[in-house]
């Protein structure tokens, strides 16, 4: 269950799939974000990533891997601002900076490899080409009791200072702990399995690519 992974809120829960309130304009990364040329500011709307969707009902994500299915489901109540962004870029409609330096939308994780991972820690993807990042910058949304207890936690990832992460993302494939307090939750997934085959495809320098991310809801 995903409330296995978060603090418990003292507010009324929200219903599945609904976004939690959005944390309050940092105005530092904001003027940070408008200097990379974000049209969004870091803050992509959760109304337009989830456009077309059905109304209602969890948001669940599809990883079709060349080694298999990953199946997720997320968290906006917990983190509106990340899944916003990831949902919208794996959809093509969050503009993200290309290598070229110009922004477009496209379906960005599409091909995109898995380029790291921890042996009996986690996977990690989201590197598009030479860039580290979509030309933004997320604003951390980290709860006091979240955890990283289990495999299957999907988390976004940075460089180990607060607010840098943008569109790389990683996969827990055993327990860590350690890693609770650092890293935004976007939700939990299934395919232990085909996490373990991409984790140690990695390791060993095998291709290990994500072919599609299909986001559905209900």
């Amino acid at each position: 269950m995903l409330s296995s992974v978060f603090g418990l809120a003292c507010a009324a829960p929200l219903a599945p799939g609904e976004p939690g309130a959005m944390p309050a304009v940092d105005d530092d990364l904001r003027v940070a974000n408008e200097t990379l040329g974000d049209p969004y500011g870091g803050r992509f709307p959760y109304v337009e990533a989830v456009e077309g969707l059905p109304s209602a009902g969890e948001i669940r994500a599809t990883l079709q891997t060349n080694l298999g299915e990953v199946h997720c489901t997320l968290e906006p109540g917990h983190a509106p601002l990340a899944v916003a962004s990831f949902v919208g870029l794996a959809r093509g409609v969050r503009p993200f900076r290309d290598e070229d330096g110009t922004w477009t939308t496209a379906p960005y994780y599409d091909g995109v490899p898995w380029h790291r991972a921890m042996e009996g820690q986690f996977v990690q993807t989201g590197r598009r080409g030479k860039l580290a990042d979509g030309g933004f910058l997320l604003q951390d949304e980290i709860g006091v009791g979240d955890d990283f207890g289990r495999p299957g936690v999907m988390a976004m990832a940075g460089v180990g200072e607060p607010d840098t992460s943008s569109v790389q993302f990683f996969i827990t494939t055993s327990p860590a702990k350690h890693l609770a307090g650092d890293h935004t939750i976007l939700g939990m997934c299934d395919g232990e399995a085909t996490l373990r085959k991409l984790e140690q495809a990695v390791l060993r320098g095998q291709p290990a690519t994500i072919e599609h991310i299909e986001i559905t809801r209900g």
